[in-house]
């Protein structure tokens, strides 16, 4: 009986701690930079890559003559030239 009960303390004790550590990490990723909450917004439209179909959000994508590709390399495959 003594080591269910010392089980049980111990199990609530880590929960506890597990608890107020994921809090910190909960509010420390809140007072990020502005610059990261702009890359990582989240209701940034999703759109579907032309070429293999994953969608990517447009700030990590690129649009080419009216078509969305989630990275250059697959513009470069559908055919798509490259302007600098």
């Amino acid at each position: 009986m003594g080591r269910i009960l010392f089980f049980l303390i111990l199990a609530a004790v880590a929960y506890i701690f597990f608890k107020s550590w994921q809090r910190k990490q909960i509010s420390g990723a809140s007072g990020s930079s502005p610059r990261e909450k702009v890359l990582h917004n989240p209701r940034e439209v999703m759109y579907p890559c032309k070429h293999c179909g994953a969608y990517s959000p447009l700030s990590e994508g690129v649009m080419l003559q009216g078509r969305f590709y989630c990275g250059t390399e697959h513009a470069k495959l559908a055919g798509e030239k490259m302007v600098n």
